[in-house]
């Protein structure tokens, strides 16, 4: 009689952990799309900071120096698997405090950039945003002009 009991248990217990899983899975797939999508928003974070880096730095320093045509293309040129492309706003002021509004370059101001991009997420959940704006600057003193003799 007891073996007949023990199996019945171990019949019962069998169906208890199907229904655990049955409602903890949505759970745990859940957190694994929403873990991938931090991920992404993060390595695309650090792309765009990357890109306003390089363009800041072309545009402090002289150019011709390098193989870029221009500050918007050193900038660009880290946002190859963006799409569509981010917005590259490039502008100049006297003050490290800004306002930046200039369009042409001061000698001995401050160059900023700002790239700017929107990531859309994988898939839509109830409370997440689908779609959320990234906006990484990045300033640098402008070097000093250069003399010609």
């Amino acid at each position: 009689m007891s073996r007949f009991r023990k199996q019945v248990q171990s019949n019962r217990r069998k169906g208890a952990a199907a229904v655990e899983l049955a409602v903890v899975a949505p759970f745990i797939a859940f957190l694994l799309v929403i873990t991938i999508d931090y991920a992404r928003l993060f390595y695309y974070s650090l792309t765009l900071e990357n890109g306003a880096r390089s363009g800041a730095y072309y545009a402090s320093n002289y150019p011709g120096l390098y193989s870029f045509a221009s500050a918007q293309q050193a900038a660009s040129a880290d946002f190859q698997n963006l799409n569509p492309a981010p917005t590259i706003t490039i502008a100049y002021s006297a003050s490290v405090d800004g306002p930046f509004t200039s369009a042409t370059p001061i000698p001995n101001g401050y160059v900023q950039v700002t790239t700017t991009w929107v990531f859309h997420t994988i898939t839509r959940y109830p409370g997440v945003p689908s779609a959320t704006t990234l906006q990484r600057s990045c300033q640098m003193k402008v070097a000093p002009i250069e003399p010609s003799f």
